[in-house]
């Protein structure tokens, strides 16, 4: 898997453990430098982006939860 596929599900099961996280969390504990992985995350609607907080969508967690 590609560095932005793994970032993207760790994004994926923080949120899916803390529910809501603020941009500035995810990006310390992601080490993202910028907010580009998170506006594709957002226009594929596996999160919403609502203002600085961050929180997982239905979609994003049924991705995760297949099996």
């Amino acid at each position: 898997m590609s560095e932005l596929g793994e970032k993207a599900d760790r994004i994926l099961e923080l949120l899916s453990k803390q529910n809501t996280l603020t941009v500035e969390e995810l990006k310390e504990k992601i080490s993202l430098e910028d907010t580009s992985l998170l506006n594709f995350m957002h226009l594929g609607e596996l999160i919403e982006l609502i203002k600085e907080d961050v929180r997982i969508t239905r979609f994003g967690y049924e991705i995760i939860t297949v099996e």
